[in-house]
């Protein structure tokens, strides 16, 4: 039986597939596929049905991947190649000013050597927006069953099923001041893994919900730009055991959102945070105060050069240790330049610190942990045709830790190939 906190989410993201499905008596969903961003869809009219602007999409990308290090570890990488066949499907349904839409995408990953790696992960999404005379409705709901071999920030890959709600309302005034307020829920659970000796490592008790209600109230600057202060109140509970800490934290925000001018396109925010955690004998629960930050801008250098920017420092719930959070602090950088409307190259590069809390003991070795993390890539896309396109990607990464236990270096190579409408 699907508890009960679980399956509110659920049965909300169920009525919006069926709601969908009483619109347009078909079970579809929008893919929103940066692979071919230029592709029109299929209109469901063109086949001489009664359907308005019903559009349906639909997609398969694969691709053949060459990794020197598949199970990240400091020494005696193991190489493998991995075949990604990606099916996916979906509709979007317009009526007057709103939308309705769903999608699917399934990823089917196959090792070549380490057949004990073979995974497939599903991500499906329900969608609705209602524009009305005064307010924005959204209401949106994305569940993903998925492997993420970073969760325990120990580089095993771990089973994970994340479901997130969200319904907001919205309203602009005087074309100056507008407002929005939110509600979100968050499902967050984990199935065991198995350890570099082939031992299962059970991660249930750190499933959990969080919810949050947030609200937002924008002032326009510019034409095209608004500045905005942001309150995002939540609450993390761990359902599955009393012993990892509750808490709850309260997020204070300012940020600006737009286009300012003709060459920068703008969408970031910061402020403070504080989080606060329930007493536990077993774990840290020391509480985080300090800032926050998230978003980036794009810089439009020429029509064919555009460079993009991204900032992140957040808090995340840990799986490592007796930890209860760890910090993150990301920049990241991306250059792309087109050729034509059909070839572009991209450049791309990230760093990432992740800090901890408090001390543990590896090998005898006590100290706080934190984590240096680079990633450095290029790839090369051209868009054969409208319904079909090729990319060629080169990945780096490597990890420093403080624990040298946590190092390692990985390259990837991969060519693939979409198809869709």
């Amino acid at each position: 039986m699907i508890n009960t906190s679980v399956g509110r989410p659920l049965l909300i993201a169920a009525g919006l597939f069926l709601f969908t499905f009483l619109f347009s008596g078909v079970a579809f969903a929008q893919l929103e596929n940066t692979d071919l961003p230029n592709r029109t869809g299929f209109k469901v009219s063109d086949m001489g049905l009664k359907a308005g602007d019903i559009r349906l999409h639909g997609a398969v990308k694969t691709s053949e991947e060459f990794e020197t290090n598949v199970f990240l570890t400091p020494s005696k990488d193991k190489f493998d190649g991995i075949t990604m066949v990606s099916p996916s499907a979906g509709i979007e349904i317009p009526f007057r000013k709103n939308m309705v839409s769903a999608d699917y995408e399934a990823d089917v990953y196959m090792y070549s050597t380490y057949h004990g790696e073979n995974h497939i992960d599903h991500q499906g999404r329900g969608l609705i927006e209602l524009n009305l005379t005064d307010y924005k409705i959204q209401i949106k709901d994305t569940f993903r069953d998925y492997t993420d071999r970073a969760a325990d920030e120990n580089s095993r890959r771990i089973g994970r099923d994340v479901n997130t709600f969200r319904a907001s309302i919205g309203r602009e005034f005087t074309n100056k001041f507008g407002f929005e307020v939110g509600y979100s829920h968050v499902w967050d659970a984990y199935s065991p893994a198995d350890d570099l000796i082939f031992q299962q490592v059970s991660y249930a008790d750190r499933d959990r919900f969080t919810n949050i209600v947030d609200g937002t109230v924008s002032y326009r600057i510019m034409p095209k730009t608004h500045i905005f202060a942001e309150a995002d109140l939540g609450f993390i509970n761990y359902y599955n055991s009393s012993i990892p800490p509750d808490s709850w934290y309260i997020d204070a925000l300012i940020g600006m959102k737009g286009r300012p001018t003709n060459k920068i396109l703008i969408n970031l925010k910061g402020g403070f945070r504080y989080q606060g955690y329930d007493q536990s004998s077993v774990y840290s629960d020391k509480n985080y105060i300090g800032p926050v930050v998230m978003g980036g801008f794009d810089y439009l250098v020429t029509k064919k050069d555009t460079v993009n920017v991204s900032l992140e420092r957040g808090v995340y719930e840990s799986l490592y240790s007796n930890m209860n959070y760890l910090e993150a602090n990301i920049v990241a950088m991306k250059y792309t330049h087109k050729f034509n409307n059909k070839m572009l190259v991209r450049a791309y590069g990230s760093y990432q610190l992740n800090l901890y809390p408090t001390a543990t003991n590896e090998s005898g070795v006590i100290d706080k942990r934190y984590d240096n993390i680079y990633n450095f890539g290029c790839l090369g896309r051209y868009d054969i045709r409208r319904w079909l396109s090729a990319e060629l990607r080169y990945d780096y990464t490597q990890k420093s830790s403080r624990f040298a236990i946590y190092n390692y270096a990985d390259h990837r190579v991969s060519l693939s190939g979409t198809a869709g409408f």
